[in-house]
């Protein structure tokens, strides 16, 4: 089978579930940055913006680190090859929107043609709703008048953490590694050592 076939018949529903997770996060964290504008109170918008977003990386790493572990046992037997990759290009395939909202909004800024003047508009409205997390975040200012996200270019940034929490929580899940005690991920009982039953 085509690589990227397999791939895509493998890890399409782990996509899907990673951009669904953005989405229910992004809610969440428009609200809040609503919530603390509405308040005209800078430091708790940027507080609960950092706090939607460090809960948005901690679902992508713990849903990612137990697709690594999963894999472990068959990386383990020789049944599937080690692919430390495995994480970073699943959150690919899950940022692929934001990707190309990104790019919308670029050519919006880079060119005086309407019609992407108009689709960049739109794309920006829907990148302010399915990235919520980073709202109260982008709303600071750079200069009086020039807010974080007027920059084109801060939308083909926002999906890097999501990008490098995947790749790491993979190649964490794979090789049975933890940051804490919070993961107790266990193989199934027809799966595990016969030591562990």
């Amino acid at each position: 089978m085509n690589p990227l076939k397999a791939f895509l018949r493998e890890h399409s529903y782990n996509a899907v579930k990673m951009f669904l997770n953005q989405f229910a996060t992004a809610i969440f964290g428009f609200v809040l940055a609503l919530a603390s504008s509405k308040a005209q109170n800078a430091v708790l918008r940027n507080v609960t913006s950092g706090f939607a977003i460090l809960f948005y990386l901690f679902l992508l790493y713990t849903m990612t680190w137990e697709i690594g572990f999963r894999d472990k046992n068959a990386i383990d037997n020789g049944r599937k090859p080690y692919k430390p990759f495995t994480g970073l290009y699943i959150s690919l395939l899950a940022n692929a929107v934001n990707f190309l909202l990104a790019v919308f909004i670029m050519l919006a800024s880079l060119t005086n043609l309407s019609f992407f003047g108009k689709l960049g508009g739109i794309c920006a409205s829907i990148a302010v709703i399915i990235e919520g997390m980073f709202t109260g975040v982008l709303a600071n200012h750079v200069a009086p008048e020039t807010p974080l996200n007027s920059f084109w270019w801060m939308y083909f940034l926002l999906p890097i953490p999501a990008i490098l929490t995947c790749l790491v929580a993979y190649i964490l899940g794979a090789k049975d590694k933890k940051f804490t005690g919070l993961f107790k991920f266990r193989y199934p009982e027809s799966d595990r050592d016969p030591k562990e039953k």
